[in-house]
């Protein structure tokens, strides 16, 4: 009963606080799922708050996702009444997520907002592991390379959707994370990054937990790392996971909403078509190793891209090692062989990577032209 009327007095007084918003209209505004996402927005913040001081609100639907900055207001809204109510009365000039699918489900677009902006926290292309109508309702993307440009244009003319404003920024996460990583950190784990799935049961490939049990047979030091939406779609799983391998000491549950230390420590990554091969591979240049069996294809329009080819199929198939089920035993040899082969790769990664991803390591030192001559009507 104690608890009840401490929630019911915290959300009158959360209530309250986004009243205040509407006496006024917002500069920018940022919205964050969980703390697992802040990192894709660390530097687009940084940026806001230096040149908005006091104009700039991060809004989260987790209570423990803020940024301690002064020039940056926090607020936390939960996920239910709280959360749709705050977006159908605040007004604000930009609002910037990195949600898909607004206006598709309880997160309604409103005319107070005069700019949706979306920002990728991921590397992939539109149109695999995306549904099919994830962007088709904002007013700005800021583009990763000119691959998203591409993909967007040639849906919004095969479903005859308003013309987006694409802008060629490039990835911030890049930037971000390359600016953290300690490069002389030994590397001695093998890093275990999963995405998760519809197609499969718990959202996740259950021979991940062959693949452990394999490497930790055979003493390798095992990281497992679920992806953001484990947290919300595994949770039974997860546990599964831990209970199982928590008390071998080559083990480690990573967590940590940031991947940096895990990728710091792993002289290779095991995913099936996580984007965590991107960043991993081209900032650290060591080599992933992909499980193959069920395609992650969200998109149930995937058909009609027949013509294009996803960057993450691109990028596996140049550079990344496959292997199968069937291959799990001999998982240990599968590792040695990669990183011994690995050098080969490097010279045309890079060329790969400044191809295909604009501004790669100067994303956010070019984005203030961009915003002047692009973006801002200010």
């Amino acid at each position: 009963m104690i608890n009840f009327i401490k929630k019911i007095i915290f959300n009158y007084n959360l209530f309250k606080e986004i009243l205040k918003l509407t006496d006024k209209k917002v500069k920018i505004i940022f919205y964050s799922e969980s703390k697992y996402y802040q990192m894709c927005s660390n530097s687009l913040i940084k940026f806001f708050s230096e040149r908005y001081p006091n104009q700039v609100y991060y809004v989260s639907s987790d209570k423990n996702d803020k940024f301690e900055n002064p020039n940056i207001k926090n607020l936390f809204i939960g996920n239910g009444f709280l959360m749709n109510f705050f977006f159908s009365i605040i007004k604000a000039e930009y609002f910037f997520l990195t949600l898909t699918d607004l206006d598709n489900h309880s997160l309604k677009k409103s005319k107070k907002i005069d700019n949706y902006i979306y920002y990728f926290h991921s590397g992939g292309s539109t149109f695999q592991g995306y549904t099919d109508s994830s962007f088709d309702n904002y007013d700005i993307i800021l583009c990763n390379g000119q691959f998203h440009v591409d993909e967007i244009r040639f849906r919004e003319n095969q479903k005859n959707l308003p013309e987006k404003k694409l802008i060629l920024t490039g990835f911030f996460y890049f930037d971000d994370i390359k600016k953290e990583i300690n490069f002389d950190q030994y590397a001695n784990e093998i890093l275990i990054a999963p995405s998760w799935n519809y197609d499969h049961k718990n959202y996740i490939d259950e021979n991940f937990i062959n693949i452990i049990d394999e490497l930790l047979n055979k003493n390798h030091k095992v990281t497992f790392r679920p992806h953001p939406e484990h947290f919300k779609r595994s949770k039974n799983f997860l546990k599964m996971i831990n209970d199982k391998f928590g008390s071998n000491e080559n083990f480690r549950f990573d967590n940590n909403p940031q991947n940096i230390e895990s990728m710091e420590k792993a002289k290779c990554v095991i995913t099936d078509i996580s984007n965590i091969s991107f960043e991993y591979m081209m900032l650290f240049n060591r080599p992933v190793l992909y499980l193959e069996g069920i395609n992650k294809i969200h998109n149930k329009d995937y058909a009609e891209f027949e013509k294009f080819e996803s960057i993450e199929n691109k990028f596996k198939k140049k550079f990344g090692v496959s292997f199968f089920e069937k291959d799990i035993n001999n998982i240990d040899l599968i590792v040695e062989n990669s990183i011994k082969n690995f050098s080969s790769k490097i010279s045309p990664l890079n060329q790969f990577k400044n191809e295909h991803f604009f501004n790669f390591g100067k994303t956010i030192e070019k984005f203030e032209t961009i915003w002047d001559n692009q973006i801002s009507k200010s």
